[in-house]
């Protein structure tokens, strides 16, 4: 037998070529012995060597050595989203050899995360992760394959479609902003402006002076972000390409923006806390007492749906809202925001169905405004 369970009660796999034992390894499951073996007959069957050192590292020594080796690649921000996916990794993995984790695996696991709620949006990113974590064994000599390559993103019957955007009606945006004002007008502003321009947080907190433009027209220009707690980075393409977008300002925020440029050096930050220094997310909520003058447990990014949906329901064409916005492709603002392009939709439908009915033409005879006409 090639697989069979010693006193010990592991259980032993011996790899034959032309009847001669070529690879020996023993693993406490039956499961991760068979996976194994299938892997070096089909190495062998490649005119590859098997190579048994390739089971040796469990799954949770491989995620320690990846995100170690992963600091010094990625931004910040990029490694603690891997580190959070990673965290989903299931305890019955961690004790596994590296290379006895098939593709089967990979989409029960992200199966299991869509039908426990996560978003698919979400689900999909912790799939990047995971086949990050592979990509970084194979390169090493940890795992012969990569299985996530093979596992799909998994289609679960009966879940919920995805979520739209939720955000203010302009009544409760009104409120809001009346609110904040009478608990600190300045930091108010800041509300409004994110509600007119559709900006990120951190593109916010990003911008400088000197990104302010008035010619042609009065505009910012959005080409950095900095998160919370986080260096300032560059906006770029999935080629790595910097990407910048151009968001024309309305009278009102024009309004706002020009008291914060006025006799103010081009590299500072344009928003700022009443110290001079760059905005807090925690500050900023703080001082407009965010809990007790927002509704609905709404978040800061919810302005940024706001003012996409504002653009969209006054009439802009999709194209220039992604534009504006940031969506290098409208399919993915229109996938978020279709509820939105349905309201007139649906309100002229209606209109048009309580309008009195229109007397239809008599099929037995020719109207006389057609009398003549072949």
């Amino acid at each position: 037998m090639a697989i069979d369970k010693r006193p010990s009660g592991k259980y032993r796999v011996r790899v034959f070529l032309d009847h001669v034992v070529v690879g020996t390894r023993s693993f406490e499951r039956k499961a991760d012995a068979q996976a194994w073996e299938n892997e070096q007959y089909r190495v062998l069957s490649l005119g590859g060597i098997p190579s048994p050192s390739l089971s040796l590292l469990p799954v949770a020594g491989l995620i320690a050595r990846f995100l170690n080796a992963r600091q010094t690649r990625v931004s910040p921000h990029t490694w603690r989203t891997d580190s959070d996916n990673l965290r989903h990794v299931p305890s019955t993995w961690l004790r596994r050899p590296v290379s006895t984790i098939t593709a089967s695996d990979v989409h029960d696991l992200l199966a299991g995360l869509l039908a426990g709620g996560f978003a698919r949006s979400t689900v999909t990113r912790m799939r990047v992760t995971l086949s990050a974590l592979f990509e970084y064994a194979v390169s090493e000599h940890f795992a012969p394959a990569n299985p996530v390559r093979s596992a799909r993103m998994p289609v679960v019957v009966g879940l919920p479609s995805r979520p739209k955007a939720d955000t203010w009606t302009p009544e409760e945006m009104s409120r809001t902003i009346a609110a904040q004002r009478l608990v600190d007008p300045a930091m108010a502003e800041v509300t409004e402006f994110l509600g007119l321009t559709g900006l990120r947080w951190s593109e916010l907190r990003a911008l400088r002076v000197e990104d302010v433009a008035q010619i042609p027209m009065p505009a910012l220009h959005v080409w950095r972000a900095q998160s919370d707690g986080y260096a300032e980075k560059t906006l770029k393409s999935n080629s790595g390409e910097v990407r910048s977008r151009t968001i024309p300002l309305r009278p009102r925020a024009l309004e706002i923006v020009a008291p914060r440029v006025e006799g103010v050096p081009p590299g500072a930050h344009l928003f700022r806390s009443k110290t001079g220094k760059q905005l807090r997310g925690n500050l900023f909520r703080r001082q407009v007492q965010w809990n007790a003058t927002t509704c609905r447990g709404l978040t800061i990014h919810a302005l940024r749906h706001f003012a996409i949906s504002y653009w969209l329901l006054r009439g802009v064409d999709v194209k220039t809202a992604a534009e504006w916005s940031g969506h290098k492709n409208p399919t993915v603002l229109l996938s978020t925001y279709a509820h939105v392009l349905g309201i007139d939709a649906n309100r002229a439908a209606l209109a048009l169905l309580d309008t009195p009915a229109v007397p239809a033409l008599s099929w037995g005879a020719v109207p006389e405004s057609l009398n003549g006409l072949d």
